[in-house]
């Protein structure tokens, strides 16, 4: 396995150390503190870009389950692990709306643009391997219409929805609950030619209707998954959900799915994608509900 030259570096072991695990913490004290304090969290900031690197490159690196149950229960964990989150992904939204606004300017073709982009290896494999798992469940249902998909949290950049578009030849209607988000998505997909196909709708997806559509999927940056899953079940008749969640220590930075108190809310999991080791930081969980179930609200 590959040293990294910060202290931060924790090697895969029976037990974890005292020591190794308060050498990650130290490191994610250090990012949590310097996103906390910067005002411009673009990527025009190259001090964070750096440093937000290397923690995904940290986190994509293995770690016995002794190492990640001591970092996640560490008393700063515990207290910072929200606000750490908070700025990871309001750098994440800064990184797409920047790339989805230079691409619109552009005037080369877009879509080899688009596959050139750093994280687009990333999008293709998480997708792909939710699709895959979406059409055996398909199958498995006897279900062998395409139907549409609603994607929850598109963002500026839609990648998510654009490959599930292209590669699972489906019309796919996007929800997005920030106006900056809404108006650079429809800009983008209008350069790519896919506005027709690929639509956004400006709308809270706790709010959303959904008696129309049986497929939906819940981006991992949803902040609100609890309300949004509550909102599903009220409205769609018999869902089938793909909730991006995170495992082990990629909870660091992405928010993780309760997956006990799923079942308590009416939904049971039917699969779910394992991530990529080297390049997939989310996994996925395909839920729909337990029979005769009702979530109430909160």
């Amino acid at each position: 396995m590959e040293r990294f030259s910060t202290a931060a570096n924790i090697h895969t072991g029976s037990m974890a150390s005292t020591q190794k695990v308060d050498g990650f913490i130290d490191f994610i004290r250090e990012v949590n503190e310097l996103l906390q304090k910067e005002e411009d969290l673009s990527p025009a900031n190259q001090q964070v870009t750096t440093m937000i690197a290397r923690l995904s490159q940290q986190l994509r690196a293995y770690y016995t389950p002794e190492e990640i149950k001591a970092v996640l229960r560490h008393e700063y964990m515990v207290t910072n692990q929200l606000m750490l989150q908070d700025k990871l992904s309001q750098a994440e939204f800064q990184v797409e709306l920047a790339d989805s606004q230079l691409i619109c300017g552009a005037e080369d073709f877009i879509l080899d643009i688009v596959a050139r982009l750093p994280y687009w290896n990333i999008y293709m494999a998480l997708v792909s391997e939710e699709l895959s798992t979406l059409r055996q469940m398909n199958r498995q249902a006897g279900q062998m219409e395409k139907l549409p998909i609603v994607f929850i949290g598109s963002g500026p950049m839609p990648l998510s929805p654009i490959i599930l578009h292209l590669f699972g030849e489906v019309e796919v209607i996007c929800l997005e609950i920030d106006p900056a988000a809404y108006e650079a998505s429809c800009s983008f997909l209008e350069k790519v030619g896919l506005k027709s196909k690929v639509r956004v709708i400006l709308v809270n997806g706790a709010s959303f209707d959904y008696s129309s559509y049986s497929q939906i999927f819940v981006a991992s940056l949803v902040r609100n998954k609890r309300a949004v899953l509550e909102q599903i079940s009220r409205t769609s008749v018999d869902p089938l959900v793909a909730v991006r969640t995170a495992e082990g220590m990629r909870q660091i930075m992405y928010e993780a799915i309760d997956e006990l108190q799923l079942n308590k809310q009416g939904w049971r999991i039917l699969g779910r994608t394992s991530p990529d080791g080297n390049l997939v930081i989310n996994s996925t969980l395909f839920l729909n509900r337990l029979s005769g179930s009702a979530i109430s609200g909160s």
